[in-house]
Order: C-alpha cells, then structure tokens, then sequence
C-alpha cells in the first residue's frame, strides 16, 4: 500500500512540491474511504481545505425549491473539488455526495494557502483548477440557452473529445445525467431513442457508440 505522502506526490495537485513542502502537505491531509451516497461536504460546512478523489465517483448538487436536487457537476477519479470556497473562506453552498464507494484526500486549508504562498507553481495549478471549474459553469450558464436536444448532443461530443473515442460510456447513470443537464429523466430517454432511430448513435445501457459524428455536431 503507498505511503500518504507516495500518494499525494502523484496527483497533479501537489506533484510540483518538493520532498520538504510534500512532507508539510502530508502532515495536514488524511484519507478517508467514503461509502456510496454519504456526504463528504454539506451545505453550510466551512471550508476546512481542499479535497482530491483519489478513486471513485462524487457528485456535487444543490436543493432546489421542487425537493428535487440539481447535480451541478459529476467528477471522477482524479479531481479535486472545494478549492474556490477554500480561497474564499467561504461556506460550502452545495452538497458533495459518493456516488460510489470512493477514496478521498483532504488537506486543511491553512497548509494549502502557505505552501501556495512558497511555491509560485503550485499556487499555478490551483488556479488552473479554479479557472477550468469557472470555464465549465460558464458553459453550463450557456447551455440553459439551449435546447434539450443541443444539450444533450454537445455533452455527448464533448464526452468523446475526453475519451479521444466514438465509442464512450455515460460516467454515471442516467437519473444522474439528467439532472447534469437540466432534463427529466424521460426527455433524456426519449432524446436517446429519438437520436438512434436517426441513426446517430446506438444505445446499450451506459455505452454510447456516435455513428454519425457530423450529423449529431449538426444538433448543437
């Protein structure tokens, strides 16, 4: 089994930080093996620090007035989640919650913020994060614009662009996907028959294969 500073050393968060800082970094985090559908943030925690997913999948939602829930985002394996609050002091607005049984890294704030202060290419990289998690809520503000139908094949296109692939499979289950892009659970359903009997993909549970890259472009 690695060593925690072994583990923390290979994420792309803090594998810029040299053996002292990775020794600080080591000091201030621990790993917590999460059941699927517990919490690993609430809404209204403080910002202790930052969290890296070591293995398996959380989703990060909110309430909305219905009782429903509105999955802001769906992240896997690898990512890291509460920085902006964690810069900004500020109170957690969403939940996080396991999707599944997952692995995860936290590192209290006040360590994070002074090895940052020490290390320019660190504190790079954290807001690199930030900024690719601002440039996704912006697209997902420009998709609300859009059709059920634009949304839906643009998350498709973009799924394949990320597995370099034509032949993908949904990082979750559909109630879950839905809610990602703002859709019932039957509009996604009916979207995915509607695009097979067109012939632009073909369906088997969570794999999706795009047969007709052009034409669902076209549906953007």
């Amino acid at each position: 089994m690695l060593s925690l500073k072994t583990t923390i050393s290979n994420t792309s968060l803090f594998g810029m930080l040299s053996d002292a800082q990775l020794d600080q970094i080591a000091a201030a985090s621990s790993m917590t093996s999460v059941m699927a559908d517990t919490n690993v943030i609430n809404h209204g925690d403080a910002p202790s620090g930052v969290f890296w997913l070591i293995r398996g999948q959380v989703k990060i939602a909110v309430n909305v007035n219905n009782g429903n829930e509105k999955v802001i985002e769906i992240l896997g394996k690898e990512t890291c989640f509460g920085l902006g609050e964690m810069l900004l002091g500020q109170e957690h607005l969403a939940f996080v919650t396991a999707t599944t049984d997952s692995m995860v890294l936290h590192t209290k704030r006040e360590t994070v913020l002074q090895v940052a202060e020490a290390n320019p290419q660190f504190a790079r990289e954290i807001m690199t994060c930030v900024g690719r998690q601002f440039c996704g809520l912006m697209r997902d503000i420009d998709g609300y614009s859009k059709s059920a139908k634009q949304r839906l094949a643009a998350y498709l296109l973009r799924q394949s662009r990320r597995e370099t692939s034509v032949d993908i499979r949904l990082v979750a289950n559909k109630g879950l996907i839905a809610s990602r892009l703002s859709l019932t659970r039957e509009t996604l359903s009916r979207l995915f028959q509607d695009f097979s009997k067109a012939g632009l993909i073909a369906v088997s549970g969570r794999h999706i294969k795009i047969l007709d890259h052009e034409r669902l472009a076209l549906e953007c």
